[in-house]
């Protein structure tokens, strides 16, 4: 991907499911404690995990265990 005007969204759905199909969330939590170890904000990625693992506990009414995203450095 050359750039992110370049990205083929029904491609890059197709990729992302192809990866979430060989991935757990304990994957994608480690690449959000590498990102943030490198200086990067992950904070939007840990809202997005806190958003799943809502959806896979099917506990749509509770709130999120962490106050915000700085919890995980």
């Amino acid at each position: 991907m050359t750039s992110k005007s370049a990205v083929d969204p029904i491609k890059l759905r197709k990729e992302t499911r192809e990866w979430l199909a060989s991935h757990t969330l304990e994957d994608v939590r480690e690449i959000a404690t590498s990102l943030e170890n490198a200086g990067e904000d992950a904070s939007e990625l840990w809202k997005a995990i806190d958003d799943l693992e809502t959806i896979v506990n099917g506990d749509l009414g509770r709130t999120s265990p962490r106050p915000n995203a700085k919890a995980h450095a």
